[in-house]
């Protein structure tokens, strides 16, 4: 699952709507975006600039917890 293009241009939110155990990376990077009412607003490059955290190092946090937790469903045709 190639995400890294789609997790640069998604918010907070989406990213927590759509793969809500995601909510471990931002916990275990010391962010207060969960439950944050800014959420709706912040693309991951606002987290990494706000947290002075490497957004290629948060993007692969996501991503790996993204692949481990989600694995790609067949579609049964």
């Amino acid at each position: 699952m190639n995400t890294k293009v789609l997790l640069t241009q998604l918010t907070v939110e989406a990213i927590l709507s759509k793969w809500p155990k995601t909510f471990t990376v931002f916990r275990n990077r010391n962010t207060d975006c969960i439950g944050c009412l800014l959420q709706k607003f912040c693309s991951i490059q606002d987290v990494a600039e706000t947290y002075e955290v490497p957004s290629q190092d948060l993007i692969s946090d996501l991503e790996k917890c993204v692949n481990e937790n989600y694995p790609p469903q067949r579609s049964i045709s």
